[in-house]
């Protein structure tokens, strides 16, 4: 009997040490291969990501949710909503030129082949797999405004959000805080939609503030990466 609670004391303790483990690689790889130039064009992208989100916030907040009624008007014209689908589309094809053209950049920079770099720095912007991604998020929101359900944008782009927190795209996070984040804008979005919530001032909002946060840690890595060197 003493043997066997020594044996489950000895597991219980075995189990901490790996959570403790678990723990300090959670909050040290999620930015251990990040200096130098691959450090620039990570808060290059965080950044316009940043100020894009945070520019069209601005916009809905002091315009009076302009672009959410321009949303609404799309789902009652057929040639506001394939108007809409073709900015949306053109916007898209603009960030992922940009996307690459950053990295490309980087790559660049570093003397290294493109991609070898994006697979070894950038592995969530591998060319088929992004790609892939961000076409199933355009083709879904495409067919809810070709079906007539703007109002379903907005959760849409919560969901989204999140799943890009989850899949560790874009953002800097650690890990644990990435899946918590992301869980909470899938319920977010979810809450959105139930209330038949429209405004896209929630998901702008949110993406935002999560931008600022991850472009905030890298900015701060950098300093002690630089101050290290000094």
């Amino acid at each position: 009997m003493a043997q066997d609670e020594l044996n489950v004391r000895k597991a219980i303790a075995d189990i901490e040490l790996i959570r403790r483990v678990l723990d300090q690689a959670d909050h040290k790889t999620d930015t251990a291969d990040l200096f130098g130039v691959t450090l620039t064009a990570n808060i290059t992208l965080q950044s316009l990501a940043l100020i894009s989100a945070t520019f069209l916030a601005a916009f809905e907040l002091f315009s009076g949710d302009a672009l959410t009624e321009l949303l609404m008007l799309g789902g009652q014209s057929p040639e506001l909503r394939l108007a809409g689908i073709g900015i949306i589309a053109s916007i898209l094809a603009g960030l992922v030129i940009l996307l690459y053209f950053v990295i490309w950049r980087a790559a660049q920079h570093s003397g290294e082949e493109f991609n070898s770099y994006v697979v070894r720095n950038f592995r969530y912007a591998r060319l088929l797999s992004y790609l892939s991604d961000l076409m199933m998020k355009f083709g879904a929101i495409a067919l809810v405004m070709l079906a007539g359900h703007p109002e379903w944008i907005a959760p849409l782009l919560l969901a989204f959000t999140g799943d890009y927190l989850v899949q560790g795209r874009l953002f800097t996070l650690p890990t644990r805080m990435a899946v918590i984040l992301g869980a909470f804008c899938i319920g977010v979005g979810f809450f959105q939609f139930i209330v038949g919530l429209e405004q896209l001032l929630v998901p702008l909002i949110v993406f935002s503030v999560i931008a600022c946060v991850s472009t905030g840690r890298l900015i701060r890595l950098r300093r002690q990466q630089n101050h290290s060197a000094a």
